[in-house]
This record gives structure tokens, sequence and C-alpha cells, in this order.
């Protein structure tokens, strides 16, 4: 795993990723080199055929144990940071004895942060991993093709099968022709949960395969953010296969930030499970909604309309 380095505020600490040139290096020792001649790579193949099949064969063998390490979470694959800024991972906190822990995650590039858990209420560890670190608006890959909605920041328990991600977009539908502050709950966790599907009628227009159980809105700290769970049909895992439906029961928090030009912008808040997790994981959940929160911008902040045209 990534080493752990002091950041300049107490309690906190900094993951640092190893280079990908060091961990590739033992792979590329396998490959001939560009300046051999062919006639000397071929003579060396007729002479030592063995040793040839040997090479090829500790070379894929390398690559697969490469890709068990990712799959399993001892390595995150090395990801483009901004420059000057850092994600800020707060130290495990508890809220008493026998309390579920928690991780803080800060992030200064879009100005937000918000707490996830480490341990369900049953005491199961949840492995989560920064599958999608922390990233500005532009350099994001859309969610659909509009390119409107786009996940910054995404992490995921792959044994559990839980999901936390951070999506920012512009408003869009009918929000657009609202002033923000009109604007009502169900219409914003609508248009979100819109914005993110992919699922299209016969006339081209987009719906949601989500079903929205319950949505309200908050007053934090003289913020308006809306609180909303929701329902959807998702695909079966390995351990649900005998199953013909299976779903993902989830927690979402929306808010708005404007941009530079003064164009409302949706920063949410998203966090799913299996259904048959539920139970075990929505006090959680809650507590991870209501940890979330925009932050005073810094010199770091970069806005989602800087040259939002741009994928890398």
């Amino acid at each position: 795993m990534a080493l752990m380095q002091r950041c300049g505020t107490s309690g906190s600490v900094q993951h640092a990723r190893p280079s990908s040139a060091n961990l590739l290096q033992p792979s590329m020792a396998a490959i001939p080199r560009a300046g051999a001649s062919r006639r000397s790579v071929s003579a060396q193949a007729a002479q030592e055929p063995e040793q040839s099949s040997t090479s090829r064969r500790d070379l894929l063998t390398t690559g697969a144990s490469f890709s068990a390490l990712v799959l399993s979470g001892l390595y995150q694959m090395p990801a483009l940071a901004e420059e000057g800024a850092e994600v800020i991972y707060a130290a495990p906190s508890t809220s008493g004895e026998g309390a579920e822990e928690f991780t803080e995650l800060v992030d200064p590039i879009l100005a937000y942060k918000f707490k996830y858990p480490t341990r369900s209420v049953s005491g199961k560890p949840l492995k989560m991993l920064l599958s999608h670190e922390p990233e500005k608006y532009s350099s994001a890959a859309p969610l659909t093709a509009d390119a409107r909605q786009r996940i910054v920041c995404e992490l995921l328990d792959l044994n559990n099968f839980i999901s936390i991600s951070i999506a920012v977009g512009p408003a869009s539908g009918v929000l657009k022709t609202i002033p923000p502050e009109s604007w009502k709950p169900y219409d914003v966790a609508l248009t979100v949960l819109v914005d993110r599907s992919t699922s299209r009628m016969t006339t081209g227009q987009r719906r949601t395969l989500n079903d929205v159980e319950e949505v309200h809105a908050e007053d934090r700290d003289g913020t308006r953010y809306v609180v909303y769970e929701h329902l959807s049909q998702g695909s079966p895992t390995v351990l649900e296969n005998a199953r013909k439906e299976t779903y993902r029961h989830a927690y979402a928090v929306t808010t708005m930030r404007p941009d530079n030009e003064g164009t409302p912008f949706l920063y949410t808040l998203n966090v799913s499970c299996r259904e048959v997790m539920w139970d075990d994981l929505q006090p959680l959940f809650k507590e991870t909604i209501q940890s979330f929160a925009l932050l005073p911008p810094t010199e770091n902040y970069v806005s989602p309309d800087t040259n939002s045209w741009q994928f890398w």
C-alpha cells in the first residue's frame, strides 16, 4: 500500500504513490533493447529457445501479477494531480467507545469535504479504495454523451460492492429556467438522477431508472443542501447470481455553487450499496451525507468553468 506522510495539519496524513517507473522496471528487463541488431537477436533466439520462452512466460506472469495487485487493492494506479494541490486524508476518528470509524477526505481543487466509514455497524471492515483521485471538472470523464455530469472523485469497496462518488455538473432541465432559491427538492433530485442515466425512450428523451424514496432540503451554515434516498436496479453480482433482480440502495446530497461566470453548478455526493447490506450501512451512509460540505475556495481551487471543454 501507499506510504503515509504527515501533512501540515495535526492528525492528517497524505498518501504518496509509488513511482510507476520503478514498478514497471522488472518487466522492462525482459524486453530486447531497440539498438540490438536483428541478426544478434535471431542468433540468440536460435541458440537459447528455452530461455526466450521463459522470458516471455516471465513477462506474462509479471503482467498478471500486476493486474492482480491492482484488483486486490494492494496497489493503486498512479493518477495525475493538480500542481500545488494536495488531497488531505484526516486520521480515522470515532465518536466514542465502540463507535464506527470514519475517515475524512478534503479536496481543495473543487473545495469540498466529506467523511466515509471504514467499518460497518456490525463491525465488518470496509476497504474503501480511492479508485478515482479528486481532480478538476474539466479533466474528469463525463458520465454521458452530453458531458454535463462528471465524476470528479470516487471510492470503491470491491469486496462489498460499495460506491462513494462526487459528481459535478451544470444545472439542466427545469432548473435552468428557475432561480436556485426557487428550486424544489424533488426537481433537484430528479435532475441529478436523470443526468446520470444513459437510458433513453424511443423519442430520444433520457429517463431515470432510479426511484426516489424520500427527499428534503436542509440549511447548513447558510447553504442549502438537498438530501434524498433512492433505489435503482443493478446488475447481478457473484453473490447474487441466483436472483433475477438485484437492487442498489443509496443516499445522495446535492448543493449548488456558481462558477466564475455565475452559472449554477450542482455538487452531488452519492453513497450506495447492495440492498442486502442496507441495514448494516444505512446509519453510516446518513452520517456521510451529513458530513458533506462545500469549503471556502483557496488558491488551489479550480472553478468548473475553467477549460470545461478540455478532457486532459
